[in-house]
């Protein structure tokens, strides 16, 4: 006999809020650049020192989404299922809103730029949001992806972690 499954409606309500925090974090990115565009209108071609310092937030925001957005702890063998999937959902929680704020740093790097970096430009935000909106995309929002790669940090000890099944990913 099978452990039963979560509900659809007990996965859709794990899920749910974790979209909403997740979208929220994402829209602000957006809200930002819109802003500073209209603060000043003329598009004024940025300094090179503007440029790398919003390319070096992409690659730095890039790495540290890979190198400690997943990193969670394995979970202990013979932990009960339900107390498995609560604390899997807690660590996926986590991790996902910080790999939604981590993927929103080039956009912040981009607007402190666009004012303190002469001359004061908003076109840098332009490079930052669409990278942005891809790291979002790929890393931060829940999805089947980033639940497998935080089951399988948490799941390195050979624990199951039933992440997947919580969040309704699998067995519907």
């Amino acid at each position: 006999m099978s452990a039963p499954r979560p509900s659809p409606d007990h996965a859709l309500a794990a899920l749910r809020p974790l979209q909403l925090v997740s979208a929220a974090i994402g829209i602000g990115a957006v809200m930002l650049t819109a802003m500073r565009i209209l603060v000043d209108l003329d598009p004024v071609p940025p300094s090179w020192l503007a440029v790398g310092l919003v390319l070096a937030a992409v690659v730095l925001a890039t790495a540290a989404i890979t190198l400690f957005g997943y990193a969670v702890p394995s979970l202990p063998r013979g932990l009960p299922r339900e107390n498995a999937a609560r604390t899997s959902l807690r660590y996926f929680g986590s991790t996902t809103v910080l790999r939604s704020a981590i993927a929103e740093t080039p956009v912040l790097v981009a607007f402190a730029v666009s004012f303190v970096v002469t001359p004061h430009s908003w076109l840098p935000l332009l490079i930052a949001l669409p990278v942005t909106g891809a790291l979002f995309w790929w890393h931060a929002w829940p999805s089947p992806r980033t639940a497998a790669a935080v089951a399988k940090g948490l799941e390195a000890e050979g624990a199951e972690s039933h992440l997947s099944e919580t969040l309704g990913f699998v067995g519907n």
